[in-house]
């Protein structure tokens, strides 16, 4: 992919973004003004990603967790 090719996809990729939260992690990371943007951008969608999750019910009680646990030892 080129570089305009690249910058068009992610210009209209940015005009489509509602999350305020994800657009400023954007922006510290494009305008280097965070010297972990990086990290700060994995943490905030792994943020967001549990958000939804939460909201979608897709979580697991303590009993459910210890079980998945203890099924990854025996293997």
């Amino acid at each position: 992919m080129g570089t305009l090719s690249l910058r068009a996809e992610l210009s209209d990729l940015i005009a489509k973004e509602k999350d305020v939260t994800l657009l400023n992690v954007l922006k510290d990371i494009l305008s280097g003004g965070s010297k972990n943007a990086l990290l700060k951008a994995k943490l905030t969608a792994r943020a967001l990603k549990a958000e939804e999750d939460l909201a979608a019910g897709r979580t697991l009680d303590t009993k459910q967790v210890r079980a998945r646990l203890s099924a990854r030892r025996k293997s």
